[in-house]
């Protein structure tokens, strides 16, 4: 019992060591307790007197064989606990006792390095008497003197430097190769640093402060870096050589001080250092001042930028400026301070950087979306130049708009509404006009790409390949060097609040007049070949029909066709029919083109579906033999090729009125009702599979049964409505009904009816009719999007086309609309058409607002006006109290008169 332990094993003797006094311990031993236990954290008899002292208890431990320097788990023996724990009575019984002062915890420290740390200079006098080993490191590699540093207890620091062994410990330095100077630089204890200083007078202060770590730091880096003034002009007043170290990034105390944002010592420094300090580069090429930016630490930014000869627009080796630094973190006061102080943002990073090649400080502001970094960029003096920048190459090639269109939209938005301006006349004034800039949209300006400056760092085979394409022109003109095309990106990423925009939709509408002649010859066109392909299958008699009869094949009624000398058409179908065949090639050579002038973005439903009833309507009129030719009779299979080409030719003339009619929202709704009930249908096809095979079990001797084709077939149609109960039910009780009109398993085949009709064609039909058809508003502006994106598309790929075939051609930089005046043909054509898209990329809670932003800035007007109206009436009002006063002062002054002359009558 007595050697029992508790859950943190602690047994009744461990207990009695801390609380009770030698008699119960001796009691205790004599029933057999054993005093070398220890719990399970390995504390034994020892570290329990620690609590409670009584020079006894050590005797009676010592001579009962308890081990004296026994080690917890955490490697403290009970004189390193008595020394963490200020047991100063304890700690000096111990030492009498033969306990070992060297001794070391688990991190390698002993309990003079506890002593010097914790400031107890009383402990560390006692345990230097017992001799211990002052060479002694932690883990860490930290002698006694780092340590006592570390306490900031300058006493404890004087009475070890004292002593003569001490002062040699000042130059071993820690795993960092940070030294005992260098830890009091960073607390910042002016009275350590002395002390340590004058001991070190030996070897000069300028080779104790500018003793290195393994980062290159000197003492004075690391008080610079945390702020410590009081140091710096303490010793380096008159030693400014001492602000020229650098160390292993090329970085002097300056830069340290920039980065932490210390302006009292940046400031200080410029004033007792050499000025070309301040500008030093590290071996990155980064001053002081890009350090201040990258960190935002404005007040320092605003010193350097103070200081005479300050390069704001330095390049490090990358060539990233301090500007470019700040945009990239989002710091907007930096940004604007810089700005303010001439920095360039259109400086370019170098082109073989890995993550922002080529990019300038827009760039970087943009992918990071710091929109306010953007703005100040925009309404900068370089704000054009900025959005010249192109980075990459071919289709992956960005310029900062298109950038902008993918990552931050409202950054967009500005780009558009600064080359957006309106006039300050009033809206409805005649001389009202909007000046479009089309040069973000069209890439009308010129761009700027890579230079020879700009690829040094490139390798020099590489720096001759693109001087070599610069020269040639190569790399301008190649098919992969085109970029995207902002429209179209606007579409990609369904910008729809920059497609509303009145510049866009002035793009699109300068892109349909420019277009309009080749639209119109394509429509005139396809309307060709529509009639020809039309008459051609109306006044072709179908195969089926002359085949009806006889058991002959077609080689066969052919041949006899032929020499009867019959026909297959009702009339001459020779001009339809070749026709048909030169119009459907021309088209398709078109397709073809497109394909290869842009096959990433031309393999589309619409361009398939084209190229589909082409191909159709060519193989449905081309002759298969000579006597088809003569006869005009079609093949079974060409029949069927026709009446397909014919179908879709006819659905694709809706196309075309989508995107060139105001029809077009409309059958952007009903291809969006159509895709609704499509994927519904999918959803819920197992309930008509399921009353399709119902049905077909049940009354399969009935025609509309009789096969699963029939019967699903039947069921779908029963699903739309017509469920013909009758027929199948009721045709039985007809006089003389054939075994087909039976019905075998009358109740069963009952229920199934009933059911279908309840779920299929009541509940589940009105449910899948409100999902496509509801929320009518929202599928409008879905519509108006889609009109807008095939709109986009169509013009886009016909201005790619363009390209192809014209690649120098001018484009459309500028213009003014005068959406209140008459003007000319093409003026009034662009306001028909400006409104017709306008319409169009606008839904209903779009204009709504657009209306009431109007009837607000009426409204404000009108307040403006009342306001100036109660100011000149209360001016008139002023001014006709001062007559009215004159007035009687006047008539006072004149009755006044005449009672003097009465007077002196």
């Amino acid at each position: 019992m007595l050697n029992m332990a508790n859950r943190k094993g602690d047994t009744p003797f461990l207990l009695a060591v801390a609380h009770v006094g030698c008699p119960v311990l001796q009691l205790l031993m004599e029933k057999g307790a054993n005093p070398e236990v220890t719990n399970y954290d390995g504390a034994g008899s020892f570290h329990y007197a620690v609590q409670e002292y009584d020079p006894m208890v050590i005797e009676l431990l010592k001579d009962a064989g308890v081990d004296l320097n026994s080690k917890t788990i955490a490697g403290e023996t009970p004189l390193y606990l008595a020394v963490r724990l200020h047991n100063t009575n304890l700690f000096e019984a111990l030492l009498r006792a033969g306990a070992n002062a060297d001794c070391e915890n688990a991190e390698g420290e002993t309990p003079l390095m506890v002593a010097a740390r914790q400031g107890y200079i009383y402990m560390t006098r006692v345990i230097l008497e017992y001799k211990p080993n002052i060479d002694k490191v932690n883990s860490k590699c930290q002698n006694v003197v780092y340590l006592a540093v570390e306490g900031n207890d300058r006493h404890v620091v004087e009475f070890l430097l004292k002593e003569d062994e001490f002062p040699r410990l000042l130059k071993c330095a820690d795993l960092d190769g940070n030294r005992p100077i260098h830890k009091a630089a960073e607390i910042g204890n002016l009275d350590i640093v002395s002390v340590i200083v004058s001991v070190s007078a030996g070897e000069g202060s300028m080779s104790c402060l500018g003793a290195p770590n393994m980062k290159g730091q000197t003492a004075v880096h690391i008080a610079a870096k945390f702020g410590h003034l009081n140091l710096l002009k303490k010793w380096c007043t008159n030693q400014s050589a001492l602000f020229e170290l650098e160390d292993n990034m090329g970085n002097t105390p300056t830069h340290l001080a920039a980065k932490r944002g210390h302006t009292d010592i940046v400031e200080w420094i410029s004033h007792v250092a050499n000025a070309r300090i301040m500008q030093k580069r590290n071996y990155l090429g980064r001053t002081p001042l890009t350090f201040a930016a990258a960190k935002n630490q404005l007040s320092c930014l605003k010193v350097l930028l103070n200081i005479k000869g300050c390069n704001v627009n330095n390049r490090d080796k990358m060539q990233m400026t301090p500007l470019f630094v700040a945009c990239l973190k989002g710091h907007t006061k930096t940004v604007q301070e810089l700005l303010k102080n001439k920095a360039d943002p259109t400086i370019r990073v170098a082109e073989d950087h890995e993550v922002y090649p080529g990019w300038n400080a827009l760039n970087a502001a943009v992918q990071n979306k710091q929109l306010e970094c953007v703005r100040l960029l925009l309404e900068s003096d370089h704000g054009f130049d900025l959005l010249k920048n192109k980075t990459g190459h071919g289709r992956r090639a960005m310029t900062p708009f298109r950038q902008m269109i993918r990552v931050l939209p409202e950054a967009a938005q500005l780009v558009l509404d600064k080359h957006t301006t309106k006039s300050e006349l009033p809206q409805t004034h005649q001389d009202y006009f909007t000046v479009f800039i089309f040069d973000p949209l069209e890439d009308s300006w010129a761009l700027i790409e890579s230079s020879t400056n700009s690829n040094k760092n490139l390798p020099r085979v590489t720096r001759l390949l693109k001087q070599i394409e610069m020269n040639t022109g190569m790399d301008r003109n190649s098919k992969n060097n085109k970029m995207e095309h902002p429209l179209r990106m606007m579409v990609e990423f369904q910008r729809e609040e920059l497609l509303q925009h009145e510049l866009v939709i002035a793009s699109l509408t300068w892109k349909r007049i420019d277009r309009m002649a080749l639209n119109l010859l394509n429509i005139f066109v396809y309307l060709l070949f529509l009639a020809c392909f039309t008459a051609f299958m109306l006044l072709t008699k179908p195969t089926y029909s002359i085949l009806a009869g006889n058991n002959r094949t077609v080689e066969d009624v052919c041949l006899a066709m032929m020499n009867t000398g019959q026909k297959a058409y009702i009339l001459p179908i020779d001009v339809v029919k070749y026709g048909t065949i030169v119009l459907a090639i021309v088209n398709l050579v078109k397709e073809m083109v497109q394909c290869f002038t842009n096959l990433a973005d031309y393999l589309s439903f619409e361009n398939v579906f084209e190229l589909a009833f082409y191909s159709l309507a060519i193989a449905t009129t081309v002759d298969t033999n000579g006597c088809m030719r003569r006869t005009g009779l079609r093949e079974p299979w060409q029949w069927q090729t026709g009446t397909a080409g014919i179908v879709f030719a006819w659905i694709d003339l809706l196309m075309f009125f989508q995107r060139t009619t105001p029809i077009g929202i409309y059958l952007g709704i009903f291809g969006l009702i159509l895709t609704n009930l499509a994927n519904l249908a999918v959803v819920f096809s197992p309930f008509l599979v399921a009353f399709a095979l119902a049905f077909h079990l049940l009354l399969g001797n009935q025609i509309r049964f009789n096969d699963m084709l029939n019967a699903f077939s039947s069921t779908v149609s029963m699903f739309s409505g017509e469920v013909g109960l009758a027929d199948a039910m009721f045709n039985r009780y007809e006089p003389g009904a054939s075994p087909e009109k039976s019905v075998y398993y009358a109740t069963l085949s009952y229920l199934f009816f009933l059911t279908f009709v309840a779920f299929m064609s009541i509940a589940l039909m009105n449910m899948l009719t409100g999902i496509a058809v509801g929320d009518v508003e929202a599928k409008k502006s879905q519509a108006n999007l889609e009109t807008v994106q095939q709109l986009v598309n169509s013009l886009v790929d016909s201005y790619t086309l363009l390209d192809k075939f014209k690649p120098n051609r001018s484009l459309r930089r500028k213009y003014i609309y005068f959406p209140n005046q008459k003007g000319g043909i093409q003026q009034q054509l662009f306001r028909y058409l400006y409104s017709h898209i306008e319409k169009s990329t606008r839904n209903e809670e779009t204009s709504t607002q657009v209306k009431r932003i109007e009837l607000d800035e009426v409204l404000d007007k009108l307040r403006e006006k009342i306001g100036a109206l109660r100011v000149a009436f209360f001016t008139l009002s002023e001014t006709a109290a001062v007559l009215s006063r004159n007035t009687e002062s006047a008539e006072e002054e004149s009755r006044s008169s005449e009672f003097d002359s009465d007077s002196d009558k």
